[in-house]
């Protein structure tokens, strides 16, 4: 499935992508930003997210409208149009928490939906006393604010064990107000009785490739690899096994950009 987006800015480009956001209608507008923290449950009133457990976080706002859970300023870009992210492409970090006793997994989604169930959704998979994290495009609920749930539009869920999380914003997507030039291309397979899985993604004739990323539906494999093709033609994403399962299914997404 194509999805157009427009990438406002140019510091976006080196942007992984590994989790695919929820389909919406009509087109995208990417805009990146720098870096900014809008989230460390380190810092937070709360602490870490329960085994089990899930938060809703603000995607946007002043130091001090984030101070609660643990983040900085970062306002979003069309804050002062009035117009709403319907999604986010954000880095997630699991941090081992005092309580931690194990190894578990960070699933990112819309406030609005029920928990991911097990075995799905995985943005972070970590070990124990692991600090690791990955880049993903996360859908926020209905892109509206106003209509979510007063802890926010996001909402992280830690399975298995107590963890702290921290998240930094690297764009917001909002919906189509400019001219598209930019397509977001997904391809899925599967493996068997193998211990690592190769997917490559290719852009559609007449663009190249500008970033890309994947995420794999099994939470006892990792993201072992993620690049553009040297010929500016795709992206390829290898994941590996931890050896506990031997098949699985990995997705690879590639950004494009119109020549």
């Amino acid at each position: 499935m194509l999805k157009k987006c427009l990438l406002v800015a140019a510091a976006s480009a080196s942007l992984l992508l590994t989790q695919q956001a929820r389909a919406q209608d009509g087109d995208l507008v990417y805009v990146g930003v720098e870096p900014c923290r809008i989230a460390d449950t380190r810092r937070s009133n709360q602490g870490e997210i329960v085994r089990n457990g899930a938060r809703q976080f603000l995607v946007a706002g002043s130091g001090s409208e984030l101070a609660g859970q643990g983040g900085q300023d970062c306002p979003h870009p069309k804050a002062d149009e009035g117009i709403e992210p319907v999604a986010i492409a954000a880095y997630y970090v699991a941090v081992p928490a005092a309580s931690s006793s194990g190894a578990g997994i960070i699933a990112a989604y819309p406030s609005d939906e029920p928990k991911p169930a097990a075995g799905t959704g995985a943005t972070v998979n970590f070990d124990f006393n692991q600090i690791i994290g990955n880049t993903s495009i996360t859908t926020l609920c209905n892109g509206n604010v106003k209509d979510c749930p007063a802890g926010g539009p996001l909402a992280i869920l830690v399975r298995d064990t107590a963890e702290h999380v921290v998240v930094d914003v690297q764009g917001y997507f909002y919906p189509q107000t400019a001219l598209p030039g930019y397509v977001i291309v997904d391809n899925t397979q599967a493996t068997a009785n193998s211990t690592s899985l190769t997917v490559t993604v290719l852009c559609p004739e007449g663009t190249s490739v500008v970033s890309g990323g994947g995420v794999v539906r099994d939470n006892t494999w990792y993201m072992d690899a993620s690049a553009p093709l040297g010929s500016g033609s795709g992206w390829e994403v290898r994941f590996r096994s931890s050896d506990a399962t031997f098949s699985a299914t990995g997705t690879a997404r590639a950004i494009c950009a119109t020549r």
